[in-house]
């Protein structure tokens, strides 16, 4: 009996074990924006849908080094597979956008606009909510186009290796960008 009340402990205790080394979800700070620009190295913002967490800045060798430097910085998990908007600088747009799709994992909805110089300032200044609903605002009115990671990068990619789309400036939605690869 004694025998049988100890091994039903000892399961019991092994089981609940397990719960304890998982990842939560609030183990993790999940990435609603992202602004990028660099050419040899790479300045990030990135904005989180948690509004406690503020944007958080990094600059890196590579997106990849980017992710951990703010991962580090912010001692989470970054996670990207929900990720809204990337704001674009100058850089390498279909290298940019391809790893950030296959390698990050972001959703194919994601937004992309044109921020130039201006990219990390915009995501800090206006977050990743606003520029979202305005961008989805502007091209339900069809003064953008569809603007999603898929259509930009299959623009990029394609024959013409251009993409037009939305710029944002200072004061918001400016107009339309031409981004072409390199």
């Amino acid at each position: 009996m004694k025998k049988s009340a100890v091994l039903a402990i000892l399961a019991a205790a092994a089981m609940m074990t397990g719960c304890t080394s998982a990842e939560q979800v609030f183990d993790k700070n999940y990435v609603r924006g992202f602004s990028v620009e660099g050419e040899n190295g790479k300045a990030a913002v990135f904005s989180f849908y948690d509004e406690n967490v503020e944007p958080y800045s990094s600059f890196a060798g590579d997106l990849s080094a980017v992710k951990k430097e703010a991962e580090l910085g912010l001692g989470k998990t970054v996670f990207t597979g929900h990720t809204e908007i990337i704001v674009l600088g100058e850089c390498d747009y279909a290298s940019v956008l391809e790893f950030m799709l296959n390698d990050w994992k972001v959703s194919p909805s994601c937004l992309v606009v044109y921020g130039g110089p201006l990219s990390a300032y915009i995501m800090e200044t206006y977050g990743a909510e606003k520029l979202t609903d305005s961008v989805n605002h502007i091209i339900k009115q069809g003064k953008a186009p569809e603007c999603d990671i898929v259509t930009v990068l299959g623009g990029l990619l394609s024959d013409e290796r251009s993409a037009e789309i939305p710029l944002i400036g200072e004061s918001g939605f400016v107009g339309t960008e031409i981004i072409s690869v390199k």
